[in-house]
């Protein structure tokens, strides 16, 4: 390669450097589950230069393997103008899935663990990420075997905080088949 092609080569990267999505990653304290925890999130491509748009939201459980995902397929679609353009965030739960998920034997409805993670979930990062980002209404939980039997906790609230649930091979609690009908 010649020195002029990579000098084009790198101014090129340059300019379109600013065109991707954005990818941050934080350490979350968290009061209710006593530890920090990892989350990813990733902008839109035009966050930036749109400092009066709103976006909508989506939490991705299982983050540590399926963010990546979830984010590219965002990506792409709201590139091709296929889907609105969204801000995707999520919790890394490798360590801690099983604790995470945990819901009681007798009523299939998260106890312990569980509990404080749903609380996490609705009283920590949801106004945290309203605090610091600019979110829409719109929030769509995902979630992935047992990841996806939890998210239809939120789903049982009378005002839940997810507008839309992706449930990826869920592994359902005994009890979710009754509760999830009522809704």
């Amino acid at each position: 390669m010649t020195t002029k092609n990579l000098i084009i080569l790198l101014l090129a990267q340059l300019v379109f450097s600013g065109t991707f999505a954005q990818t941050i990653y934080e350490e979350f304290n968290s009061y209710k589950l006593g530890e920090n925890r990892e989350i990813k999130i990733q902008l839109p491509r035009n966050y930036d230069e749109n400092p009066d748009k709103v976006y909508p939201l989506f939490i991705v459980f299982d983050g540590d393997y399926l963010f990546e995902i979830t984010a590219g397929h965002t990506d792409y679609y709201s590139y091709w103008e296929d889907m609105p353009e969204v801000m995707v965030v999520g919790i890394n739960q490798v360590d801690s899935r099983d604790k995470d998920n945990y819901y009681s034997e007798q009523n299939s409805l998260p106890v312990e663990d569980g509990a404080k993670f749903f609380e996490f979930i609705g009283m920590e990062l949801m106004p945290y990420l309203h605090s610091n980002y600019r979110i829409a209404n719109f929030k769509v939980a995902v979630g992935h075997g047992e990841s996806a039997n939890f998210i239809n906790y939120f789903m049982l609230k009378d005002k839940p905080i997810f507008n839309a649930y992706i449930t990826i091979s869920p592994l359902l609690a005994p009890d979710m088949l009754q509760y999830v009908p009522e809704r």
